[in-house]
């Protein structure tokens, strides 16, 4: 598989782009980089990409570990900046991810993971937040994805996919982050119906649930990003989908 080309996946999206061949953790690295430049004043109009062909620490939600065939798949964490205050991000986050399910024609499992119409994971979203200089304000969010594109064998992953298990055929992982760098930069995480397309897309709507020590049918999602389950909110947790 060829390496993904730094220059031009910048000249295609207009962000810089810092195209690594190994790293411990994108999302680590553009931590350090939202703290540079939020401690340098005024955050650019444009903010950096993180990409690597291959993490070796890379990690999920609640400090998963996040593994990787080297220069099979796509490993980002791209660098958001909302003028949102901060108990907005969760909704921010959601609207991020469903805007990444458009464009795969995958579905979501709440909060964040990236599902084929079996429920099997296609892509997890891991994101982690940088203070800025006004408190209660979003300063920085560092939106990390892995997604799982032409890499065919999940040792010890029977829940996993890829899309080159989904289309039958390898994808151009350059074309395909451009596509997804365009559709997060498209996202108003502010407008009202910021929502929609991620209830449009769930796999967790509707069906009996188990989080967060609750158990029932998942029945909304509210506009703060919270599942409601038998109409009770959760606002973190892990979801067990306990029917088809």
């Amino acid at each position: 598989m060829s390496r993904l080309d730094a220059r031009a996946l910048s000249l295609s999206t207009g962000r810089p782009v810092d195209a690594l061949a190994c790293c411990d953790s994108t999302n680590r690295l553009g931590r350090e980089i939202a703290r540079d430049l939020l401690g340098a004043g005024p955050l650019p109009a444009r903010l950096p990409v993180i990409v690597a062909e291959e993490q070796t620490a890379g990690r999920g939600r609640l400090g998963r570990l996040w593994t990787s065939a080297p220069s099979m798949n796509l490993l980002f964490s791209v660098l958001l900046a909302p003028a949102i205050p901060l108990p907005q991000a969760p909704r921010a986050v959601l609207a991020w991810a469903a805007a990444l399910a458009q464009t795969l024609d995958c579905w979501l499992k709440w909060p964040n993971d990236l599902v084929d119409h079996q429920d099997r994971k296609l892509a997890g979203v891991l994101a982690e937040h940088e203070p800025g200089p006004v408190a209660g304000q979003v300063g920085c969010i560092v939106l990390g994805v892995g997604l799982n594109v032409n890499q065919r064998e999940f040792p010890g992953l029977p829940g996993a996919t890829s899309l080159a298990l989904l289309r039958g055929r390898d994808v151009e992982r350059q074309a395909l982050l451009v596509s997804l760098l365009r559709a997060l930069d498209q996202v108003d995480p502010t407008a009202a119906d910021a929502l929609d397309g991620w209830r449009a897309r769930s796999r967790t709507l509707g069906r009996q649930v188990a989080v967060a020590g609750h158990q029932g049918r998942a029945t909304g999602l509210r506009e703060d990003g919270a599942l409601l389950v038998d109409g009770q909110p959760v606002l973190a947790g892990d979801v067990e989908l306990l029917s088809p």
